[in-house]
């Protein structure tokens, strides 16, 4: 019993004297968001902390500064504040377009990232279009705190499968295992921020964007299961039919034969009509729902078809996968083209087949 009253005394002392490395929180300042721009040779840093110190949820303070690396970054922050900086906290960081294109650059900052032993590596990352420093200035009415603002979004997009990577262990895992990463893009927009599209990072690169719809159709052959397909807007005898697509389903057959990658995936989209015109009467007729499924099809397979041909001809990245199933199911074919690898995904021959069940198409009179 006195073993537990000793340990009890011990632990009170400690919180009414303050924290384990002697710092009180009011000595503190808890940076939640931080952007990275390339300056000429050196690096600028714009910080934001939010005023949780002096009571205040939905104001913040804005640092710039230049230096090298983040430990000249934490090393001037030092001596122009009398409180401890602390990165414990840190939402997200966002990464100037100009920087992520800077391969050496990135490398750096990534390295710095794994080495420090505090960061959370949980830290969300994104890459801004444009400067970071313009994302972490914006001021957006519904929600101050830009770094929690961009902490909610990408955690919704991720769980409702709109992006593929928030993290900073998923992007540098995927870089270190596939070469490749989909990386989210920030932009500023009006009063606010979005993100819509996905930058391609390639050995630590930033070589281009994917479009929302791009985007979309790369998701749906990563995770069909949980894919989030935008409706399906069509035209048919001058009438806009709109569809929605309630659930996927696919399967694929991926091997390589020689130096030659046959990758086929075959996708079924179960919809509903989701808007046609009040009144009208051609949905009752299977030759008309025929025609919708037949223009919907063709319209999702141009995309997929030129998104396919943008990720081998124009980036040759494999943000598919492919690498990834050979090595798990053709391991001995796949070592045999593991070190051409690029060479033999441009010449991949990839085909994307959609197949429609219209589930419902509402109540007709």
């Amino acid at each position: 019993m006195k073993r537990i009253i000793i340990s009890l005394l011990i632990i009170s002392t400690v919180f009414l004297f303050g924290c384990w490395d002697s710092v009180e929180i009011n000595k503190r300042e808890y940076l939640f968001a931080v952007g990275i721009d390339k300056q000429d040779d050196k690096l600028k840093f714009t910080s934001e902390i939010p005023k949780i110190n002096e009571g205040s949820e939905e104001e913040r303070l804005i640092y710039s500064n230049e230096g090298k690396s983040f430990a000249d970054f934490y090393h001037l922050n030092y001596l122009h504040s009398d409180k401890v900086i602390s990165d414990r906290l840190m939402q997200v960081i966002v990464l100037g377009e100009e920087l992520a294109r800077d391969s050496d650059k990135l490398k750096e900052i990534f390295d710095e990232i794994q080495r420090s032993p505090q960061m959370n590596r949980r830290v969300k990352i994104c890459i801004a279009k444009g400067k970071a420093e313009d994302i972490i200035n914006t001021e957006i009415p519904s929600n101050p705190i830009v770094g929690r603002f961009l902490s909610d979004m990408l955690v919704k997009l991720k769980r409702e499968s709109y992006q593929d990577v928030f993290t900073f262990d998923e992007a540098i895992l995927h870089l270190g295992q596939t070469g490749n990463a989909m990386i989210p893009v920030v932009e500023v927009n009006q009063k606010s921020l979005k993100i819509e599209r996905a930058a391609i990072v390639k050995e630590y690169e930033l070589i281009g964007f994917l479009e929302t719809d791009e985007l979309e159709a790369v998701m749906l052959l990563l995770d069909p299961a949980n894919a989030n397909i935008r409706n399906i807007n069509i035209e048919i005898d001058d009438t806009t039919i709109s569809l929605g697509a309630v659930d996927v389903s696919m399967t694929d057959n991926i091997k390589l034969q020689g130096e030659k990658i046959q990758a086929d995936y075959y996708v079924t989209l179960y919809c509903y009509i989701d808007s046609f015109t009040i009144g009208n009467n051609s949905l009752e007729d299977r030759n008309f729902l025929n025609r919708v499924k037949e223009e919907s099809i063709k319209k999702i397979s141009e995309t997929s078809t030129n998104t396919v041909d943008k990720l081998k001809s124009t980036y040759n990245a494999d943000l598919l996968q492919i690498k990834d199933k050979l090595y798990k199911y053709h391991k001995s074919d796949y070592e045999k083209i593991m070190d051409k690898y690029d060479e033999v995904f441009a010449q991949a021959d990839i085909n994307v087949y959609y197949n429609m069940e219209i589930k419902s198409v509402g109540l007709i009179k």
